[in-house]
């Protein structure tokens, strides 16, 4: 497949618990699970020297570096219109998700838990649909 999902989230219990849940629902590579925003970025420039696309289950509130300074970065990047970001987060502000519209390469936001009905629903958005 075309496509390597990564999830990023601070919290190791939970990144193992999505990976099992994107595992079960989607049909598609293993999912890569990263701790923190630098080794995300990392991660995805290796991903896309490979040619593949990627979307990026992202948490926002994580030490060091959150999602929104990993969205700032993954803009400047050369292939960014082959990334897609779903914002994963357990945020209640209403701006987190209001300003999160304005970040072209995120097609969702999703309040935490993460659900096998979210994922189902997320399937067929675009751009994801044609992977499924």
């Amino acid at each position: 497949m075309n496509l390597s999902v990564l999830i990023v989230d601070d919290d190791a219990i939970l990144g193992k618990i999505q990976r099992a849940l994107v595992k079960s629902v989607w049909p598609l590579e293993e999912p890569i699970v990263c701790y923190d925003g630098f080794s995300a970025l990392e991660r995805i420039d290796q991903e896309a020297a490979l040619g593949k696309k990627i979307l990026v289950l992202l948490d926002i509130n994580m030490p060091t570096m959150d999602g929104w300074a990993v969205l700032d970065f993954l803009h400047e990047k050369p292939y960014c219109e082959h990334i897609w970001v779903i914002l994963n987060t357990s945020s209640e502000e209403v701006a987190d998700e209001v300003k999160s519209k304005s970040y072209t390469r995120v097609i969702a936001y999703n309040k935490k838990p993460l659900t096998r009905e979210a994922l189902r629903k997320l399937m067929v958005l675009e751009p994801l649909v044609v992977f499924f």
